[in-house]
């Protein structure tokens, strides 16, 4: 069997596994899985089927690089135009904003 690359203590097994992205599940699919730290690893065929399911669900390249910015006295985060279609927001739709650890924040409609 083969080692896993990454943690070099487990094996890699043939394995269905479920793929998402942003918390929506989009199949299962095959992958190399390893028995110990259980990083998964698709090969070429599965991962452009992969990205072909994400490109129609409308899902691929949502993730963006933005910067805080200022408006007035207040702290603002610019959301890409792609984000804004998919998660259908309004301007004016009350929002709800936490932090999650010290390095993460979460938006919530």
């Amino acid at each position: 069997m083969k080692k896993c690359p990454l943690c070099e203590k487990g094996n890699l097994e043939r394995k269905v596994v479920p793929y998402k992205i942003y918390d929506i599940e989009i199949g299962k699919f095959p992958a190399n899985k390893c028995s110990k730290c259980g990083e998964e690893w698709f090969d070429e065929k599965t991962a452009l089927k992969i990205e072909k399911l994400e490109k129609e669900k409308g899902l691929f390249g949502l993730s963006k690089n933005s910067k805080i910015s200022y408006s007035g006295n207040s702290l603002i985060v610019r959301l890409p135009k792609a984000l804004i279609r998919f998660m259908k927001l309004k301007k004016e739709e009350p929002i709800s904003i936490y932090p999650q650890g010290r390095n993460k924040i979460v938006i919530e409609i």
